[in-house]
């Protein structure tokens, strides 16, 4: 397979009467049964849309989020080489109910698994029942007024919910955002990010995942892809000295590395311009902030690491020029990885006609149109 497999973490969490089931995040995911006879079809059903005729608002925040799109092009793509097996792995994060497992692989055996219609349940990727629902129970997090735990009325609508502490721990999010130890490149996990988090001020000052990444409850999910999100995490600060310009870029918000995957590549950009505006030929200077990994002769190695951790910062100087303006920005590659070696790799080694490589190009392009550019800043010499 191209990329690392997805595995699961257990929380850990003992058994207790307000607390997760131990075997939460055991994945693949055990089907649901059968709902109780008396519950009507939008009790019963899995999809998001019928959670939504009562939480609207969850559903349509939602619907903007990647989590939303986890069963992309791209994956669906890779998925269509894959044998059951292999598929049924990377689908615990991407799309992780038993019955989005069936749904695809039925889907598969009707010639409709390159159909985002055909893939039923599948198509709607980490939807809501991936984190709040088990054997038709519903779990969620402490009452927004009063931090209750426990069982609500079970005469409410699908038996009410069971309310947990965990929903709003950081390490909730780790079954999906925190590979294990056996998947490390030079002693790191692919993705790390719990661990970088637990080693950050974020988690000293009591600041979780779902401070930034679900606020006021939002099933948002912003991140590398969103530039506001980027922005709100970093501080660019722009220096005219007098020998260089110098452009300094600090991780002030973030409580994880920046960028947490390889997925990503970010670049520090300088240019010198001319008395014109336009820029020096062969004067531009840059920064790459990522990790660098690759698959040499079957096995994954790191070229290098240079991510910034919370507080660390990065700086790029360019001498002055004749004009005494330099032109500064930063560029975001969210998708770099997939763009530069999976997917152009894949369309090398797929039929051009192939449903397969159809979506690994729609996703190449969807990929590509991801990239964007923050902080841009002309200095001028004193």
């Amino acid at each position: 397979m191209v990329v690392g497999l997805l595995l699961c973490l257990s929380n850990g969490v003992s058994p207790a009467a307000e607390r997760l089931p131990t075997d939460y995040w055991h994945q693949p995911l055990a089907p649901q049964g059968k709902a109780p006879r008396a519950w009507t079809p939008e009790e019963r059903s899995l999809a998001p849309e019928s959670c939504g005729g009562c939480h609207s608002d969850r559903l349509e925040e939602w619907r903007t989020s990647l989590h939303a799109r986890a069963f992309s092009p791209g994956l669906v793509g890779q998925l269509l080489t894959y044998d059951a097996a292999d598929t049924a792995v990377c689908m615990q994060c991407h799309a992780p109910l038993a019955e989005q497992r069936e749904a695809f692989e039925a889907a598969r055996r009707t010639a409709e698994g390159h159909s985002g219609i055909g893939h039923g349940l599948a198509d709607a990727g980490n939807s809501c029942g991936g984190c709040h629902l088990r054997g038709h129970r519903r779990f969620g997090p402490p009452q927004r007024d009063t931090g209750a735990v426990g069982q609500s009325d079970a005469s409410a609508p699908h038996g009410g919910v069971m309310r947990v502490p965990e929903f709003e721990k950081s390490e909730f999010c780790a079954a999906c955002h925190q590979f294990p130890q056996e998947q490390a490149i030079n002693g790191k996990p692919l993705e790390n990010t719990l661990v970088e988090w637990e080693q950050s001020p974020a988690a000293r000052s009591g600041t979780t995942c779902q401070s930034c990444h679900m606020p006021e409850r939002k099933h948002l999910w912003r991140g590398i892809h969103d530039p506001d999100m980027v922005r709100s995490g970093l501080t660019p600060e722009f220096v005219a000295k007098p020998e260089a310009a110098q452009f300094r870029l600090t991780s002030t918000g973030i409580g994880h590395a920046f960028p947490t995957y390889v997925t990503p590549k970010v670049i520090m950009k300088g240019v010198a311009l001319d008395q014109s505006g336009s820029p020096v030929p062969s004067s531009e200077v840059h920064y790459v902030i990522w990790r660098e990994v690759a698959s040499v002769d079957g096995d994954w190695i790191e070229r290098s690491d240079t991510r910034l951790l919370p507080g660390q910062s990065a700086t790029l100087e360019i001498a002055w020029p004749m004009s005494g303006r330099v032109k500064f920005w930063l560029e975001v590659h969210p998708d770099d990885f997939y763009h530069q070696h999976v997917y152009d790799n894949l369309l090398h080694e797929l039929a051009a006609d192939s449903a397969s490589a159809k979506l690994i190009a729609e996703a190449n392009r969807i990929a590509k149109a991801s990239q964007f550019s923050l902080f841009e800043k002309v200095v001028q010499r004193p």
